[in-house]
C-alpha cells in the first residue's frame, strides 16, 4: 500500500463533543494536501429486542437536519468509557430498559472521509424496565415496532438514519431477527 505522511496536525476547533483538526498530508504521488478531520470520542448503537420480538426505537429531533428522526438508541462514549458500558448506560437513558444479554455486531465508520468516529453496534435482549433520568438536551419518544414494520419503514424512507439501517441489516443478516 502507498505511504501517506502527515507533516503536521493542529486543532482548529474545540467543541464540547468533538474537535476538528487540520493536517498537512503528503500523498504517495508527492503532492501535499490539507485534510480536515472531525475528531470524535466514538459512539454506540443498540438494537433492543423485547421478549415479544418487538424492537425498541426512538424518535427525536436532530437539529442538524431540522427534523425528527426514527432511529435505534445510540449515544456518545464518555472519556475512557468502554463500548458495552456506554451501551448499557444509553439503553436505560433512552428507552428505560436494562438488558441481560448483549451481542457485539462489530463497528461502523459513519463518515470516514471527514471523521474518525467509530460506532460500536450491539444487539440487546433480556430487557427489563429500569429508570434513569434522560439527558436534559434529549426529548425522546419510544417506538415499539415489529421486524416487518422496521423493514417497511426502511423501504419507505421513514427510517433513514444510516446507523440504524446498517445495524438492522447486520442483525438481520446475522440471523438474529
Amino acid at each position: 500500500m502507498d505511504t501517506y505522511r502527515t507533516l503536521k496536525t493542529q486543532t482548529v476547533f474545540q467543541g464540547s463533543v468533538f474537535d476538528v483538526t487540520e493536517a498537512q498530508v503528503v500523498l504517495p504521488n508527492g503532492h501535499t494536501v490539507t485534510r480536515h478531520t472531525v475528531v470524535h470520542p466514538g459512539a454506540v448503537v443498540i438494537l433492543p429486542q423485547a421478549a415479544d420480538r418487538s424492537l425498541l426505537l426512538v424518535e427525536q429531533y436532530r437539529h442538524a437536519l431540522r427534523s425528527h428522526l426514527l432511529e435505534f438508541p445510540a449515544g456518545t462514549m464518555e472519556q475512557g468509557e468502554e463500548p458495552e458500558a456506554c451501551a448499557r448506560r444509553e439503553i436505560v437513558e433512552e428507552v428505560g430498559q436494562a438488558a441481560t444479554e448483549w451481542k457485539s455486531l462489530g463497528v461502523l465508520y459513519p463518515a470516514p472521509g471527514i471523521c474518525d468516529e467509530v460506532q460500536h453496534l450491539f444487539f440487546a435482549t433480556g430487557l427489563s424496565p429500569e429508570y434513569a433520568a434522560a439527558d436534559d438536551d434529549e426529548i425522546i419518544e419510544i417506538k415499539r415496532m415489529s421486524v416487518s414494520d422496521v423493514e417497511e419503514a426502511i423501504v419507505s424512507g421513514a427510517l433513514s438514519d444510516a446507523k440504524s439501517v446498517a445495524l438492522f441489516s447486520r442483525a438481520r443478516l446475522a440471523g438474529l431477527l
